[in-house]
């Protein structure tokens, strides 16, 4: 995670920007771009600043996406491409909690808009409010509307960005006032929310994961999987990612040979290797 916002600070004092994005399609590997795009910062629970804009994309909606969102061709004439939004972007995220509801989506279409304008996307925190809903609830659907209308927020959801982004913000809300009952809430609670060490035994094992994935070392693990016996491996970490409640570390292993991905809260110990 980014070094400004500790895993043991409260919820309270996190300064959270919460983040939408619309797509012309779901896949940003074939070629899918920003279309939309909304930002809401918090701090204190308290609002500070907002954005929203239309997104000119280097490639025509695809029907399906119109078909959800309602954003047009027609409706983008004129509209700024992403490149001259980032100033105001990296202004909002600047020191914060990112916070999204399915995170790994808008990520990772942010990290390509980054990239094709020549930036590196912020290396922030996030809070996937999907993963906190898999790991300690059992909605009917797992969409952001369904959990809004089960949760008895509002819904002002209509698949457009800045709408989204406030329904977000109330979900989360929902979730720490549950999470306060057995405790105080900090942001290892967040963003790991399917693990149970402490927020110190997590923020080391962050920063040591986050070490190698900067410096290119690799790790000396021990791992317990599902069913099986503990294993001790090195290994060449990839990337960070999440699902399904979890989150992993997805590495090149020498003892398999091939890439796996390993779940954080089954890592029992860590150790960067002194070389490279």
């Amino acid at each position: 995670m980014g070094p400004f916002v500790s895993l043991a600070t409260p919820a309270e004092e996190i300064p959270f920007t919460f983040v939408d994005v619309e797509t012309t399609g779901l896949h940003v590997a074939m070629g899918d771009r920003v279309c939309e795009i909304a930002l809401l910062r918090v701090e204190q629970d308290q609002e500070v600043t907002r954005f929203e804009s239309l997104v000119q994309p280097p490639r025509p909606m695809t029907p399906g996406a119109t078909a959800v969102n309602g954003i047009t061709d027609a409706l983008l004439v004129g509209a700024p491409p992403f490149a001259e939004l980032i100033p105001r972007l990296q202004a909002l995220l600047y020191q914060s909690v990112f916070v999204a509801h399915n995170a790994p989506f808008d990520v990772s279409f942010l990290r390509h808009e980054f990239r094709a304008a020549g930036h590196a996307f912020p290396d922030l925190p996030v809070v996937d409010t999907l993963a906190l809903a898999q790991a300690h609830y059992r909605f009917s659907h797992n969409s952001l509307e369904a959990i809004a209308t089960a949760l008895g927020v509002p819904n002002t959801t209509r698949h457009r960005a800045m709408p989204d982004v406030l329904t977000t913000r109330a979900v989360l809300a929902c979730f720490i006032t549950d999470l306060r009952r057995h405790g105080p809430v900090t942001l290892a609670h967040l963003m790991y929310p399917s693990d149970r060490r402490s927020a110190v035994e997590l923020a080391t094992l962050n920063a040591t994961l986050q070490d190698a994935l900067h410096t290119g070392r690799c790790l000396h693990i021990r791992y317990q999987a599902g069913n099986a016996t503990q294993t001790s491996r090195m290994v060449q970490p990839l990337e960070m990612s999440y699902e399904r409640g979890h989150r992993y570390l997805r590495a090149f292993c020498h003892l398999r040979q091939d890439e796996r991905n390993f779940r954080l809260d089954r890592i029992v110990e860590v150790k960067i290797v002194a070389e490279k």
